[in-house]
Formats: C-alpha cells, sequence, structure tokens
C-alpha cells in the first residue's frame, strides 16, 4: 500500500498538481490513510447497487452509506459524506487533479468527485453539496455551462473555477454566471485552501444576512474601508498604495485578469482603474464588476473618448473620469469624497498639500534613482526642512522611509506576477544588492523575498 500512495505522491507532483508542497512525508501519510479508507469501505459497501428515485430521477447509491457513486471513466469509488462535515464535489476530467486535490482535502473535508458535467449535475440534484471546484476546459459539456446549469438549480451554491489558461473574457463570463472565485493551475496548497474558505465564508455570511434582514444592520453598522487599484504603472500604483496604507486596506495589480481576481477575493469598497488606451477588456471588466458589487464606486484615469461620456458612468457606477496624468493629490482627494458615510478608517483620511503632493508624484517616476530630500526640495523650490516637516505630518513618515516602502510595494508587484530574479528587482528598484533588498523586505513585511514569491504564486 505504501508504494501506491508513494506513487500516487510522485505523479501528482510530476503532472504539477500539488504546488510547492515539501512536506513528502505528510502527504505520504494522508495518500496512505486514504488508501486504507477506501479498502475498508469497499469491504463494507456490496458490490451491487440499487437506484433510488430522488426529484423523479433515478440516482446511483451505496445501499449502505447513501453516498453518491461517481460513474464515468476514471471515477473514484464512493465515499461516505459524514454528517456535520462540509462536502466538496470536485469536477474534473483530469484524474490527477481529482487525486491531489482528494489528497489536500480530505483530511478536512467529505470530499467527493466527478470527471464529466453532467454526473456532477447529476450528484447535485442527488446530494448535499456545500462547494464545487470546477475546471474549465471539460469535454463534451465546458466549465461554463456546467456552472449555469449548476446555479440554477442551487443560486446559493458556492463553485470556484479551476483553469491553466485564464483570460479576462473567460474570467467575466464565469464571474456574471456566479462564480465564487477563480484558481489557475498549478495551484498551490494555501491558495486552493483559502478559496475555498472564503467562498464558504462569503455564503454563510449571504445566508445569514437573509435571516436577520442584513439591509436594516448595514445602514446602521460602519464599513471597512476596501481599495483597489487596477493598471497603470508600478510607481503611480506603489506611491497611492503607500500614502493610503495608514488609513485602508489597499490592494494592487498591473493587469485587468488578475484584477478581476482580486475583486472576487477583496471585495474592494471602490476602485481606481487606469486605462492606458482604449480596451475592449476595460468594459468588459467594469461590467464584471457592476454585475458583482454594484454598489462600489468606481474611478477611472483615461483618456478613452468612451469612458468620458457622461451616459456609460451611471451605468457603470463610475464616479469621475481623469485625464492623465493625475496629480495624487487631487486623486487622493476624490477617493475620499466617494467612501460610504459610516466607513471604518484606520485614521483621518490625508488631505495633501501642494508640496507633497509634488514630491510624491516626483516619487512615482523616479523611485529607482539616488534621492535625497534636499533634491526634491530643490526642485519643487522649498527647504529642505519645510519639506521634511511637511511630508512627516501629511504622510506620517519621513520622505526616505516612504520611498523605502514604495520600493518593497514594487518589489512585491514583480515576485508576485513575473519571474524576474531577485538580482534583477534589486537594480532595478535601487537597492545596494539582493542582501539588501532581503533585509529590507524582510523588515517592512515580515518575511523574506522568497517566501512571499511563493505565497502569491
Amino acid at each position: 500500500m505504501f508504494r501506491t500512495a508513494e506513487f500516487l505522491y510522485v505523479t501528482a507532483v510530476l503532472c504539477g498538481r500539488l504546488g510547492a508542497c515539501t512536506d513528502t512525508a505528510g502527504v505520504l501519510q494522508r495518500a496512505s490513510t486514504r488508501l486504507s479508507l477506501k479498502m475498508r469501505f469497499r469491504e463494507r459497501v456490496p458490490a451491487p447497487l440499487k437506484t433510488e428515485p430522488k426529484n423523479g430521477r433515478d440516482v446511483p447509491r451505496s445501499p449502505n452509506s447513501g453516498a453518491v457513486t461517481h460513474p464515468g471513466p476514471e471515477a473514484s469509488p464512493p465515499y461516505a459524506s459524514p454528517l456535520g462535515r462540509t462536502v466538496v464535489l470536485i469536477v474534473d476530467d483530469d484524474a490527477g487533479v481529482r487525486e491531489a486535490l482528494h489528497l489536500l482535502l480530505d483530511e478536512e473535508y467529505a470530499v467527493m468527485d466527478a470527471a464529466h458535467g453532467r454526473t456532477a449535475l447529476s450528484m447535485v440534484r442527488a446530494e448535499r453539496v456545500d462547494l464545487v471546484l470546477l475546471d474549465i476546459l471539460m469535454p463534451e459539456i465546458d466549465g461554463l455551462e456546467i456552472l449555469q446549469e449548476l446555479k440554477a438549480l442551487e443560486p446559493d451554491l458556492p463553485v470556484i473555477m479551476m483553469t491553466a489558461v485564464k483570460t479576462v473574457r473567460t474570467t467575466v463570463a464565469a464571474m456574471k454566471l456566479g462564480a465564487s472565485d477563480y484558481v489557475t493551475k498549478p495551484f498551490q496548497e494555501e491558495e486552493m485552501l483559502a478559496a475555498i474558505r472564503r467562498a464558504l465564508e462569503q455564503r454563510t455570511s449571504r445566508l445569514g444576512a437573509v435571516d436577520q434582514d442584513r439591509p436594516d444592520r448595514e445602514a446602521q453598522l460602519p464599513r471597512t474601508h476596501r481599495l483597489l487599484l487596477v493598471g497603470g504603472d508600478a510607481g503611480w500604483r506603489a506611491t497611492l498604495a503607500v500614502t493610503l496604507a495608514r488609513v485602508t486596506s489597499v490592494e494592487t495589480t498591473a493587469t485587468l485578469v488578475d484584477g478581476l481576481n482580486r475583486m472576487l477575493r477583496f471585495r474592494p469598497t471602490c476602485v481606481v482603474l487606469t486605462v492606458s488606451r482604449s480596451e475592449g477588456e476595460a468594459g468588459r471588466f467594469l461590467g464584471a464588476l457592476s454585475a458583482q458589487l454594484p454598489a462600489c464606486p468606481v474611478l477611472v484615469v483615461s483618456d478613452d473618448a468612451y469612458l468620458g461620456a457622461a451616459p456609460v458612468w451611471e451605468t457603470l457606477n463610475i464616479r469621475c473620469v481623469l485625464r492623465p496624468p493625475v496629480n495624487s493629490g487631487d486623486l487622493v482627494s476624490r477617493i475620499g469624497a466617494v467612501l460610504h458615510p459610516g466607513s471604518r478608517l484606520s485614521g483621518p483620511w490625508p488631505r495633501l498639500g501642494e508640496s507633497v503632493s509634488r514630491t510624491i508624484d516626483h516619487l512615482s517616476r523616479h523611485f529607482d534613482e539616488d534621492l535625497t530630500v534636499d533634491s526634491i526640495a530643490k526642485m519643487i523650490d522649498v527647504s529642505s526642512s519645510h519639506l521634511a516637516h511637511l511630508f512627516r505630518s501629511e504622510i506620517g513618515m519621513s520622505v526616505r522611509d516612504y520611498l523605502t516602502r514604495v520600493r518593497v510595494t514594487i518589489a512585491q508587484d514583480l515576485l508576485a506576477h513575473t519571474d524576474e530574479t531577485l538580482e534583477s528587482i534589486a537594480a532595478r528598484l535601487g537597492f545596494a544588492d539582493t542582501s539588501h533588498l532581503a533585509h529590507v523586505f524582510q523588515r517592512i513585511t515580515g518575511g523574506p523575498p522568497s517566501a512571499y514569491r511563493r505565497s502569491a504564486g
């Protein structure tokens, strides 16, 4: 049995299904345990199956446990669903993916699987299912069509889409059909577990809200403000994020595709979208945002004439369209103006004077240079002591500390979304070497760059 478990582990790793898992002994133990359970289950369940009508359909069932079996090629043997455990249904035609997910989830959840979409739909009709992990590329009937039918059967059922190729078009389509989240293969264990927890928590909140008359309660409770910055250059996003990090939660991303994923997970209360040119994908992004978070205000930075047309604003909840280049002080002020009156903030909203605003704009374009307070003060024609005093008063930190945090924020972006080496990132951002970057990164974020890249992957 150990050889079989070891084979399962090696196969899963070679297929890239277990991500960066290093706990070999733990994985083998879980595989061995699962195989033992399978063998014991086979001993308890007679081979012949009988059918029981449910909702007018004959559904294959185990006569002892009542668990739905998994017909179809490469289907796993039946599993019992212990009462009280969350039931997760894996829908993927790749046996390696199903096996890897069983290894990951069996300990905490009651896991079922199906290799075909029609099988999955039959299982949802026949059994209690709390969450579905659904591959987009499926034979015969694709994942989006399965998603649509699942939502017709169970509107509140959380469905997390899995795909090896992620595009704005498929992501938007899945979101409009009601997908809870999107995970890209090969996934990290932590990423998948976190996505499942989020989806289940959101479902619990939604169902609880209906029972407790949520609209009245929400009107009385302060809401935590969450800002999502999408697009624009790295320096612009990083300086805005650092400026506002003291008072609100901020997430940033360069791409619309990742912006869609973060929108699902982060649930922002305000979005700032930068569109450098006329893009159809920007319209799809805004449409998906409006469908998922209709009350979320959007500030757009773009010279796109279509987005600048007033009739579009109300439809997509666009509060204003700013023409680049945008003054950071003006943008911070406009973001503050669209906050919900009851938003919970960590401090007073920043009000940037002209000198500090110009300093931030300069840092956003020259963050990789060896800048000093003196050189910046000369550029904006004020004394260095006066600038240092103004900056600390309005931003809450020194210019040097601010620049360091901007560089680390950009490093996080590069580590998460590129394969660029640490040496290249250090040189690009103005650090002396990789050791200097690693030391500063650890001090600011609490962990090393290598760990951040693994967790973000």
